[in-house]
């Protein structure tokens, strides 16, 4: 027997044929307002835009304005990623082809996923293609991710081909967990009372900390070097407490704020916190969309539970999403 994928139900026939017709019914009322003008040629490359437009978008978030409608995602048929370029090319060509028979076609091929006999629902256009479309719950978006209009897909992009396979780890449970800190972590550099500045604190690429008074005592201090995948770098003072997303925002006074690139917008408002005491570093995922996961030294993945306080070992790498970055501790020198 097929199981179904777990990371959403197959979409009946009906609610596909009613996305379906909503994205017809645009690219048609599209066109047909170019045709109404008097211009056919207009009419038609509006309608190629559309098409073009409905590509894009299923091939990069696995949705149509349909789909979006009727809480569907497109995915991969083997795991939640999106289709892809190709995937979605040859999903939307044999609608397209069905069309051009009496122009129902298309709603045939569509409807086709009744015939279906393995359970999931997949239209001749998703065999073609291998991908399925999934009824996705409401409850998979986080209410930050709401609150921008649009709910993210749950279905994940397509893992860069330039990050090496990664294994699995099924003992998610065995991952450390540390007890909350009695006080909140502030970054701090010296004591006020030595007669220097609060540091500035500010997202960006790197944390500024003001030039200490001239009667600040020489010490040496300990940085943080953070350095993503993307090549964006940030260095911060130690002890540091950061919050990293979209647009973070600060759980604690004196919480540092990352922003890290995300032109896919696949990384939540505030994704994910570090905390950083000078020798140990706790990571905890802030209820994210797409999830954060930790990678061992010998590529092992271990999911991250939201919430859940957890302890980083020297040479794991932390992955928020598709963005990955590593730590490095470094020793100042005279100050």
């Amino acid at each position: 027997m097929t199981q179904t994928p777990p990371f959403g139900a197959p979409a009946t026939v009906g609610v596909r044929l009613g996305a379906f017709s909503v994205d017809a019914a645009l690219v048609v009322i599209s066109s047909g307002v170019a045709f109404l003008l008097g211009s056919p040629v207009l009419g038609i490359a509006v309608a190629a835009e559309a098409l073009l437009g409905l590509w894009i978008l299923q091939a990069r978030r696995g949705l149509t304005p349909g789909a979006l409608l009727f809480g569907l995602r497109a995915a991969r048929v083997d795991e939640p990623v999106v289709p892809g370029a190709g995937r979605a090319f040859v999903r939307g060509s044999l609608v397209v082809l069905g069309g051009l028979v009496l122009v129902a076609g298309a709603w045939v091929v569509v409807a086709s996923a009744a015939f279906d006999k393995s359970g999931r629902r997949r239209s001749w256009a998703d065999r073609a293609a291998g991908t399925v479309l999934l009824a996705v719950p409401k409850d998979k978006t986080t209410d930050a991710d709401e609150a921008r209009g649009l709910s993210e897909p749950t279905v994940h992009a397509r893992p860069s081909t330039s990050r090496e396979p990664l294994r699995v780890d099924a003992a998610v449970v065995d991952l450390p967990e540390a007890p909350a800190w009695e006080t909140p972590l502030v970054a701090i550099d010296a004591p006020a009372a030595a007669g220097e500045r609060a540091p500035v604190i500010a997202p960006g690429p790197v944390a500024v900390t003001p030039e200490p008074a001239a009667s600040a005592p020489r010490t040496e201090h300990a940085q943080l070097l953070i350095v993503f995948d993307t090549g964006q770098r940030e260095q911060l003072d130690l002890p540091a407490a950061v919050n990293f997303g979209r647009a973070p925002v600060s759980n604690e006074p004196g919480d540092l704020l990352i922003v890290v690139d995300d032109p896919d917008r696949l990384i939540s408002k505030t994704h994910l916190r570090l905390e950083h005491d000078g020798e140990n570093a706790w990571v905890t995922d802030a209820g994210s969309t797409n999830g954060s996961e930790i990678i061992s030294d010998d590529g092992t993945v271990h999911a991250l539970r939201p919430g859940a306080r957890t302890l980083l070992e020297d040479g794991a790498r932390v992955r928020l999403s598709e963005r990955v970055f590593t730590l490095s501790r470094l020793i100042g020198g005279p100050v």
